[in-house]
């Protein structure tokens, strides 16, 4: 949600700035939607991925109402991060999550994969981009585990490798717009789909058991999966 001190002429003035300085990052259509809905995080925390990467890199948003913060909440509730190499799956245009868990990082590294990742370059050396998709054959060496934020299309990729490298996973589904089309009814057979694949892999990976949360206080109303080792 947007801090309530910064005015609408404010947030304009910093996003239109922004949209400037990346000229090829978005398309007509993007530049178009993102200056006509620049206010929508004035009334909720759960906002288009274009937008709220956009308010987050600004730091446009209220902390507390970061989804990017209660997402990485979760990863940190029930995981240690500090020495651990991570992928994340889908970064999105800008890699907001990625620079948040570098930021948390002792000796560990964060790698983003996303096509449409804006740029490459990166001023914490914990914080590696990699502007190409994940792929499922991916060859990953020395990984610990992988996240993904509502990665979409992703998801499925994310479960078959952290199923294959026996890797940890922490994923936020997201509601399976487009994707419910074509396989599935609904977006909601889509997330059912995806926490049987999980649960599956899981499982057929000896990583544990699948564990469900949410992000309800993000105005998010998708699950978070996430496994949990057994104590040795």
């Amino acid at each position: 949600m947007l801090k309530k001190d910064i005015t609408d002429e404010e947030i304009i003035h910093k996003i239109s700035t922004f949209i400037k300085a990346h000229p090829e990052a978005y398309t007509k259509y993007q530049q178009q939607f993102i200056l006509k809905n620049y206010t929508w995080g004035r009334k909720t925390s759960l906002v288009p991925p274009i937008l709220r990467q956009i308010y987050d890199e600004l730091d446009l948003l209220i902390p507390e109402k970061n989804i990017y913060n209660g997402f990485l909440d979760i990863i940190e509730k029930n995981f240690d991060i500090e020495n651990k190499n991570i992928i994340e799956i889908s970064g999105g245009k800008l890699p907001n999550l990625g620079k948040k868990i570098a930021l948390h990082q002792n000796k560990g590294t964060i790698t983003v994969y996303d096509d449409d990742l804006i740029s490459t370059h990166s001023n914490n050396p914990r914080l590696i981009l990699k502007q190409e998709r994940l792929k499922e054959n991916q060859v990953l060496q020395n990984v610990d585990m992988i996240v993904g934020f509502m990665p979409q299309q992703g998801t499925e990729i994310a479960i078959s490798i952290a199923k294959k490298n026996s890797l940890d996973m922490v994923i936020a589904l997201g509601d399976g717009y487009g994707l419910g089309e074509t396989e599935y009814l609904s977006g909601e057979d889509w997330q059912q789909a995806m926490l049987y694949e999980a649960r599956k892999a899981t499982r057929n990976a000896d990583l544990g058991t699948l564990q469900l949360t949410d992000m309800k206080d993000y105005d998010n109303p998708h699950p978070v999966f996430y496994n949990k080792r057994k104590c040795k």
